[in-house]
């Protein structure tokens, strides 16, 4: 009877942990949706050479953000349906999933933390070179590149030591914006590293917790334990004639079937 209990327990906590994993792989799917469309990314994306590795690393965290968005929705369907079905293949499916997307997410902690300042830079980068080539040159297609990044970032050149470099290079609209626009940058992507870590650390919760609960599920079918609903079978308005009165009802003989000669 304890075991019974500890198998149900087990089964609604990984529906909840299914449940949880769907969410994750909502959530991941807007990040992915600011990172490949957001203003922050795209301008500058637009605005950077064809020789920059901007446009890969902006490519590559979208393209990955996708794959862990759909691993997690699928992940969390199968171990669904295989509680829902009690089946041992679809359990073990589940299993192998987590397992599967613990080191895709373990992997794409790994590369944030090593390529975080490698990304913030190639951004950096990409803008310095940007603002510089507008001050050499009066190429109107990279003032208007210039003219969108600000007015994409909500921001107005560069300044050091509280002086703006150029005032007559600033290329802003609005007078009101007055921020750096490195830094700006800078605060975008730290704050959009931040969530992205929270998110794939939450994901590595999720996948252990799966991997634990779908084990322990799949090894009590292998051993043969009853769940619940495991062999029992429901006939229309059975409730309605008990076994005790069927047995005492006798038997009606049918009478013979008379052909035509």
């Amino acid at each position: 009877m304890e075991k019974k209990l500890w198998v149900r327990v087990a089964r609604y906590q990984l529906l909840a942990s299914c449940i949880f994993t769907m969410l994750l792989a909502l959530a991941v799917c807007i990040v992915t949706i600011m990172t490949g469309w957001g203003s922050y990314f795209i301008v500058l994306t637009k605005a950077s050479s064809p020789e920059s590795s901007i446009r890969g690393l902006h490519w590559i965290m979208v393209l990955y953000g996708s794959c862990v968005c759909v691993s997690l929705l699928l992940v969390a369907v199968v171990c669904s349906l295989s509680v829902l079905r009690e089946s041992q293949q679809l359990m073990a499916i589940g299993f192998l999933g987590f397992g599967c997307l613990f080191l895709v997410l373990m992997v794409g902690l790994t590369w944030a933390h090593e390529y975080q300042s490698q990304v913030e830079t190639s951004f950096l980068d990409t803008y310095d070179d940007l603002y510089e080539q507008v001050h050499t040159s009066s190429s109107s297609v990279q003032r208007e590149q210039l003219l969108s990044v600000h007015e994409a970032l909500l921001c107005c050149g560069k300044i050091r030591g509280h002086s703006v470099l150029s005032e007559t290079l600033i290329m802003c609209k609005r007078e009101e914006k007055e921020q750096d626009c490195v830094s700006v940058i800078s605060e975008a992507l730290r704050a959009h590293w931040s969530v992205v870590r929270m998110l794939l650390l939450m994901g590595l919760g999720v996948t252990v917790c799966g991997m634990f609960l779908s084990s322990f599920l799949f090894f009590s079918l292998l051993q043969g334990t009853s769940w619940d609903r495991r062999g029992k079978y429901n006939l229309i308005n059975a409730s309605n004639c008990p076994s005790s009165t069927m047995s005492d009802l006798p038997l009606i003989p049918m009478p013979p079937l008379h052909t035509e000669q």
